[in-house]
C-alpha cells in the first residue's frame, strides 16, 4: 500500500523544501517531489496542512522516560520508554545504561537485545554503555562506588551480549587508548566521556579510535590553570579536533544559549549531535522525586526547573528532555536553522553510527521513519518503518 503526504515542508539535510509530498509503501520511502511535480496516486492520503516533515529523530544518548529506565532491566521498561520518547519524535535510539553491577548492567543489556526485535514504536539500534571506566573527579551523578578503570576481559563479557554499538569511557585511564582503539577497529563508537583529560589527551584519544565526545562540557574540564600557565581542557580538545563529533544536551538548562553558539561557530555541521540523555524523569511533573538509575539501586533526584537534580540541588542528574525541546532549543538559543538542528538529530547520528544509508534522511529507498511536526517543533503524527505510532489527532 502506498502512502502520499502531500503538502508539507520537507525538512532536508542542506535547506527546506516549500511546497512538497512524499510517498512511502512497504516501509521505505518511495519517492519525493514538489514544485510543481505532479504527486502520483496512492492507497492513502495524509494531509499534510503546510507542516514540516522531517526524517525520524535519532538520539544516540537516551536512559529511560515516563517513569522508567533501561536500567530497570523489565520488558515494561523498555516498551514504555520507547513509547514515550517516540511520541516526542524519537524513532531510533541506542539505550543507554549506567556504572552499575556487572551482573545489573549485563541483565540490562539482555533484557535489551531480546527485546529489539520486538519493539515497533521505535528503533532499538542496540545498547550505549555510558560507564563504568570514568574519572572518579568527573563522575557527575554517576555512582561512586562502581566507577572503575577499563577491564578488557569484563569489556568482552559486555560485547558478547552482541548489542554494544557505543561505549564511552575516560581516555586518560589506565589501559584506556589501547582498548578504544580495539573497540574502534571493531566497529564499536567510542566516545570520550566524564573525563579528567585535557587538550592534548583528546587529540592522542581520537589518534585511537575516540570519535566522540560524550555531552561537550558536562563531566569534563576545560581551559585550566597549572600553577601561573593556562592549559586547554577536554572541551577545547573536542571544539579544536577536527573529525571528532560532539553531542550536546540543548534542553535549555545543562548549557546556555552562548555556549550552543559557540560550538556552532567552532565545528561544521555534521559534528554535532543533539542528544536528549533523558532519565526516568522525561514526563514526570515538576517536584516530583525519583531515582537515576534502576529502582532498586539508583541515586535519589528531583525533578525541578525542567531538569533532574541531585538532592543537594548543586548538580544536575540527567536531563528530563525529548526530542522536541532539544531541536526547538538549538534553533531558539543556540541560532541553528531548523533544517541544521533537525540534521544534528537526524543525518548526524545516522552517518557516525553507519546508517546513512537506511536512516537520517528523505531519500527513496530509505527506511519509512518520519515525523510530520508544526513551527514549535511539537510533533503531530510519527512514523516507523512507515506505521503510524503516533497522532497528536487520536491522543
Amino acid at each position: 500500500m502506498k502512502t502520499l503526504i502531500r503538502d508539507v515542508r520537507l525538512v532536508l539535510e542542506h535547506g527546506i523544501r516549500e511546497n512538497a509530498w512524499l510517498t512511502f509503501a512497504d516501509g521505505h520511502i518511495a519517492e519525493t517531489g514538489g514544485d510543481g511535480k505532479p504527486e502520483p496516486p496512492a492507497d492513502r492520503i495524509v494531509e499534510g496542512r503546510g507542516l514540516y516533515l522531517a526524517p525520524g529523530l535519532i538520539d544516540l544518548h537516551l536512559h529511560g522516560g515516563d517513569g522508567y529506565d533501561f536500567m530497570d532491566g523489565t520488558e515494561e521498561a523498555v516498551r514504555r520508554i520507547t513509547a514515550y520518547h517516540s511520541s516526542h519524535g524519537i524513532t531510533s535510539m541506542l539505550a543507554t545504561t549506567l556504572a552499575g553491577e556487572e551482573e545489573e548492567t549485563l541483565a540490562a543489556v539482555e533484557n535489551i537485545r531480546r527485546l529489539i526485535p520486538e519493539i515497533r514504536t521505535c528503533n532499538l539500534l542496540g545498547v550505549h554503555l555510558e560507564g563504568p571506566y570514568f574519572s572518579q573527579s568527573q563522575r557527575g551523578a554517576q555512582d561512586p562506588k562502581y566507577i572503575t578503570d577499563p577491564d578488557p576481559a569484563q569489556c568482552e563479557r559486555f560485547l558478547q551480549t552482541g548489542c554494544i554499538r557505543r561505549i564511552s569511557m575516560a581516555p586518560e585511564l589506565p589501559g584506556a587508548l589501547p582498548l578504544g582503539h580495539k573497540l574502534h577497529e571493531g566497529g564499536i563508537l567510542v566516545s570520550a566521556g566524564h573525563t579528567e583529560a585535557d587538550y592534548d589527551g583528546i587529540c592522542e584519544a581520537y589518534d585511537h579510535g575516540f570519535r566522540l565526545m560524550t555531552h561537550l562540557y558536562s563531566g569534563m574540564q576545560g581551559v585550566h590553570r597549572k600553577g601561573a600557565f593556562r592549559y586547554g581542557g577536554a572541551v577545547e580538545g573536542g571544539l579544536l579536533t577536527d573529525g571528532m563529533a560532539v553531542e550536546l544536551i540543548s534542553d535549555g538548562c545543562h548549557l546556555p544559549g552562548c555556549l550552543l553558539k559557540l560550538v556552532r561557530r567552532c565545528k561544521r555541521p555534521e559534528e554535532i549531535l543533539l542528544i536528549t540523555d533523558a532519565m526516568r524523569g522525561a514526563g514526570l511533573k515538576e517536584g516530583e522525586w525519583t531515582r537515576l538509575g534502576s529502582l532498586e539501586k539508583g541515586q535519589k533526584v528531583i525533578i525541578e526547573d525542567g531538569v533532574a537534580k541531585m538532592p543537594d540541588r548543586t548538580s544536575f542528574a540527567g536531563s528530563v528532555a525529548s526530542g522536541e525541546r532539544v531541536v526547538r532549543t538549538m534553533r531558539d538559543l543556540g541560532g541553528a536553522p531548523l533544517h541544521e538542528a533537525v540534521a544534528m538529530m537526524t543525518a548526524n547520528p545516522a552517518r557516525l553510527l553507519g546508517l546513512a544509508d537506511r536512516k537520517g534522511g528523505l531519500r527513496p529507498g530509505m527506511d519509512a521513519d518520519l515525523i510530520l511536526f508544526d513551527r514549535e517543533v511539537s510533533m503531530r503524527t510519527v512514523w516507523v518503518g512507515g506505521e503510524c505510532v503516533f497522532s497528536a489527532d487520536e491522543k
